[in-house]
């Protein structure tokens, strides 16, 4: 891996440890909990931007995030109320959007798990349906070992294991289970 790449990686996880918080809604609240001895950040309405060089790469909105850290000392954001993760271009367009209805960052790891009602689409009106996906960083991948739809104008497809890049501008799903063919009627 390049200097380059590990030092994206690194920013990245470094401003995300930082945590610039903006409330979408009326007001930002922020509460600290000690439970069994550690130091818990709670936040509502939470929108997290994350930048490289001064360009926008992703955007994490949650209504609630959970902040802390584990045994390692590794920081964790737990978003237990659901997620909505943007991913940006280059040109600060939309690429990507996911959605879950669970989310939790090990920022040590740099591992994004995502469960239950994990909806991932992009710009090419490609869309995936899962219960789990488990997202890289560090790799700049996705995965799943359990079932996943991919669907699109051309039709869907459903399979058990799936690798994909983290803003899932390409993917392979093994496993396939069911498919089906949007056939065009003239």
């Amino acid at each position: 891996m390049s200097i380059y790449k590990n030092s994206r990686i690194f920013l990245f996880f470094y401003l995300l440890s930082l945590s610039s918080c903006s409330s979408s809604g009326d007001q930002l609240v922020i509460s600290n909990e000690g439970v069994h001895d550690v130091f818990t950040e709670t936040a509502m309405g939470v929108t997290l931007n994350f930048s490289e060089f001064g360009q926008s790469k992703l955007m994490l909105k949650a209504p609630k995030l959970v902040r802390f850290e584990d045994e390692e000392n590794q920081l964790i954001m737990e978003c237990p109320a659901g997620l909505e993760l943007t991913f940006f271009d280059s040109l600060k367009n939309v690429e990507s959007v996911l959605t879950a209805d669970y989310g939790k960052l090990f920022t040590l790891n740099q591992l994004l798990d995502v469960q239950e009602n994990v909806v991932f689409h992009n710009q090419k009106q490609d869309t995936l349906f899962a219960k789990e996906l488990l997202i890289d960083f560090a790799k700049d991948s996705i995965y799943s070992k359990n079932e996943v739809t991919f669907s699109n104008i051309e039709g869907r497809i459903t399979g058990n294991t799936l690798k994909a890049n983290s803003n899932f501008t390409f993917f392979e799903l093994s496993d396939i289970s069911e498919s089906h063919v949007n056939y065009k009627m003239e």
